[in-house]
């Protein structure tokens, strides 16, 4: 199978591709620098260049091939109007196939609401998403719309792996002997995933005979910040303090990404293990942070 990568140097995505060679797949992976390129072949993919944010690049070789993950983003001002952008550019590259496009998207858990009085999140929880990251309802009702594509989307918990997200963040903090700065309170729920757990689930959901469904991916269900403190703590013999940060007086919802960590959430990532097989190495707390600690 031909797989084209968006975002293939990034933490997911170099995880994805990674397990999409290892897996036997041709990975081709957009690249805008020499450096993304020298990652991506070292990493067993070819690269392609291109840029997210000039999709008439890229989108004919990425229609060209079996299937696309889009797992890109820019993180930048414009990043919802540039994932429009390419997706759109992307399903009109792909109107001319015999078969229709197989494609991943990547959505979010911060796509649906906090589930601190309720049942947990699953699929059928109805959207409602930070301001920051309203335009991925939007691009997914656009992807959904039509016959050019085959399309799953994944709803990532948050990612963790050895050089970033929760764990790595908190034990750098613990490390340099600061306090752990966040949105969130001691109470608050976080789902977590570890990223090459989160990649199997791509090449997994690649193979799926089903499309236009989506799926959580989770490992943990729910962990509360407090909780997740402590374990790390006891796994490196010192104490972590968690502070809680303030919304900043001149954030602008519509790119306050850090919004996401004050989110209480647990979800159910049922469907995605009975649809897939898909079984995390790391379901439970003590395993994530012992398999992260450096």
């Amino acid at each position: 199978m031909d797989v084209f990568v968006t975002g293939g140097t990034g933490d997911i995505g170099s995880a994805i591709v990674r397990n999409l060679v290892k897996d036997g797949a041709s990975v081709i992976g957009l690249s805008r620098s020499e450096r993304a390129s020298d990652k991506l072949r070292a990493l067993g993919a070819s690269a392609y260049p291109g840029d997210l944010c000039q999709p008439d690049s890229w989108v004919e070789r990425a229609a060209s091939c079996d299937a696309v993950i889009h797992a890109g983003a820019t993180f930048s001002d414009d990043m919802g109007r540039v994932d429009r952008q390419s997706m759109l550019a992307l399903k009109n590259a792909a109107r001319h196939r015999k078969q229709p496009l197989k494609i991943v998207y990547t959505g979010g858990i911060w796509l649906y609401p906090a589930s601190d009085q309720g049942a947990p999140i699953t699929e059928k929880t109805a959207f409602s998403p930070l301001p920051a990251f309203r335009y991925m309802t939007e691009t997914i009702r656009t992807l959904t719309h039509g016959t050019d594509l085959n399309l799953i989307v994944i709803h990532p918990a948050l990612v963790c792996s050895r050089t970033s997200g929760p764990i790595a963040d908190m034990t750098q903090a613990l490390k340099t002997g600061v306090p752990f700065q966040t949105r969130a309170n001691l109470n608050t729920f976080w789902p977590l995933v570890e990223s090459n757990d989160l990649a199997d689930l791509y090449v997994r959901a690649l193979k799926h005979p089903r499309f236009r469904i989506s799926m959580i991916g989770s490992g943990i269900s729910g962990v509360t910040v407090g909780d997740l403190a402590s374990h790390i703590s006891a796994r490196h013999g010192l104490p972590l303090e968690v502070q809680t940060q303030a919304i900043p007086h001149d954030a602008d919802p519509d790119t306050d990404w850090a919004a996401g960590y004050a989110l209480s959430q647990t979800v159910d990532p049922g469907h995605a293990r009975r649809s897939t097989g898909w079984s995390p190495d790391h379901s439970t707390v003590e395993d994530l942070v012992v398999s992260l600690s450096r």
